[in-house]
Formats: structure tokens, C-alpha cells, sequence
């Protein structure tokens, strides 16, 4: 199961996790509300991740989340054992629309659409699971020697791969929104999309790390 690991205790100044008060053009400065969803709290950051009706006001967003700096320790996916689960019940309504199982295709076809133009959908050889593709690698083809033991990041699930070789083993409910992520090195990690955004990472890249033996 996903976990969900939450620590606000050293969030930096270069990044700051997007809000419906702060980012999106549904937000009403004047009631202070949301203007299709009433009753939530405006400036909560996991909110505005799940949310499948945001419009972000900056039009020459990058389309990526990503945090500039390396020790940023925020929101994150961990798909180890940590304290706080990922509450499947906060991704049930997307869209207005409660999630409905037995119209899922997953994993033959995502039940959401990426929102994304560089965005490809991927299912394992086996056809246990699917994610979406996001390759921002520098390389435009990279070979994987051994699928078994590949090149490791700075994270046990972090890895050289155009594609991953593991399950995110994500709820159903938000298992089409997860997307395999390729920096420019070539390291991919799974990351979770919300309306075209990269919201959460399986962990960011410290200052200094070693690729694990």
C-alpha cells in the first residue's frame, strides 16, 4: 500500500507547495472559498494535490512541481512503511464524480486522461499494473543491462529505467494518476499527477548522495 509521509518542520523558501488560495483561478478572494467546492481549507497543500478541478493561474507553469532544492522535505509518496497511510477515501471524488470500480479498465487503459502531452500510458509485461510515462531524460534511448539489479539512485525504489520495474501497488482509486518520472539523468521514480501536475515525489535528491551498492 502507498504511504503518504508528511513533515513540515524544514520547508524551504525556494519552494512552496501549491494551494487552491495561491494557485488556482476557481479560488474567490472575496468569500475566500473555493468556487465549485465549499467547506475546504483553501491553503492545504494536499488539498489542492488531489484536486481534479484545478486551474492554475500561471499560465507558463512548467507543468512540474518539482522542488529546486535538494533537501526539501515536504509532502512525499513513500512506498515503504511509514507512520500515516495515504487515505484512499481522499481520492474517491474526482472531477465531481464519485470513482466508480467496476467501470475501471486499469491497468489495460488509464481511467483518467494524464492532462499531459509528454505523457505515455505503460503496462508491465505481465499486465499487474499500469502508470503513465514521463520521460525527461537527456537521452532519448536508454538500455537497461540487467532489469533485475538496474543502476540505483538515492532511493531503494529510485533507478535508472525509461520505465519501472516495479508496482507502485497504488489504490485503484488514484492508480491511473500515478506516472513513472525520468529526470535528466535518467532516474526514475514514481510521482502522483493531478491535473497535468507532478504533486508528490517518492523522494527528492539530497545535496550529496551515493548510488546504493
Amino acid at each position: 500500500m502507498l504511504k503518504l509521509i508528511v513533515d513540515n518542520t524544514h520547508l524551504e523558501d525556494e519552494y512552496t507547495a501549491p494551494t487552491c488560495r495561491a494557485n488556482c483561478e476557481l479560488f474567490d478572494p472575496i468569500t475566500e472559498e473555493c468556487g465549485v467546492k465549499h467547506n475546504i481549507n483553501p491553503d492545504d497543500p494536499l488539498l489542492a494535490s488531489r484536486c481534479g478541478d484545478m486551474i492554475y493561474k500561471d499560465e507558463e507553469d512548467t507543468s512540474v512541481y518539482l522542488p529546486s532544492t535538494p533537501d526539501f522535505e515536504g509532502e512525499a509518496l513513500i512506498e515503504d512503511g511509514f507512520e500515516e497511510d495515504l487515505e484512499e477515501e481522499m481520492f474517491l471524488t474526482l472531477n465531481g464524480e464519485t470513482f466508480d470500480e467496476l467501470q475501471s479498465k486499469y491497468p489495460v487503459e488509464p481511467d483518467y486522461p494524464s492532462k499531459r502531452e509528454d505523457a505515455t500510458w505503460f503496462i508491465s509485461n505481465d499486465k499487474s499494473f499500469g502508470c503513465w510515462l514521463i520521460n525527461k531524460s537527456k537521452k532519448r534511448f536508454m538500455v537497461i543491462e540487467n532489469e533485475k539489479y538496474p543502476e540505483k539512485g538515492w532511493s531503494r525504489n529510485i533507478y535508472k529505467s525509461p520505465y519501472p520495474l516495479h508496482d507502485h501497488k497504488a489504490a485503484l482509486e488514484i492508480a491511473s494518476k500515478m506516472a513513472w518520472y525520468v529526470d535528466e539523468e535518467g532516474y526514475g521514480q514514481y510521482v502522483l499527477l493531478c491535473n497535468g501536475k507532478v504533486s508528490m515525489l517518492s523522494a527528492t535528491k539530497p545535496i550529496n548522495w551515493e548510488t546504493l551498492k
